[in-house]
């Protein structure tokens, strides 16, 4: 059986769609499951640290301890069961210096603007994995 040059370049050509076909629904697949955002301690007390730098005089079990008690005061931001998740600032809040400073207590040493400082940078770690959506109309910064 002889198949006409014809043929052959057809079937080659459905082929050829067929396996585009087959990568652009493999690739839509792919892309229809959103990207899992994971907030890594670890890598925010590292990154916060590096964004510190000279101007901090904080150290890395310092910077930890501050963002600990960040992630305890995002937790009680928004109203349990309530089914409505209220919009939250992240860096610099004063609302969440003031939480950070009562629960560790003074004696540690901290200065608000530590505390502030270190939020900063862990504003800038959480646009930098990007888990901070836009801001809210009508808010100012």
């Amino acid at each position: 059986m002889d198949m006409s040059p014809l043929l052959l370049g057809a079937l080659l050509v459905a082929l050829l769609f067929g396996l585009a076909a087959a990568l652009v629904w493999q690739e839509a697949m792919q892309r229809s499951v959103p990207e899992q955002l994971t907030y890594v301690l670890d890598d925010a007390v590292e990154f916060v640290e590096q964004q510190v730098g000279e101007y901090g005089r904080l150290g890395r079990e310092d910077i930890r301890r501050i963002l600990e008690w960040e992630v305890v005061y995002l937790q009680g931001i928004s109203p349990r069961g309530a089914g409505k998740l209220e919009p939250v600032r992240v860096g610099n809040s004063d609302d969440a210096a003031r939480f950070i400073l009562d629960q560790i207590g003074r004696p540690a040493g901290y200065s608000p603007d530590d505390v502030r400082l270190v939020l900063a940078g862990e504003a800038a770690y959480l646009v930098s994995i990007g888990a901070v959506g836009s801001a809210v109309e009508g808010e100012e910064w």
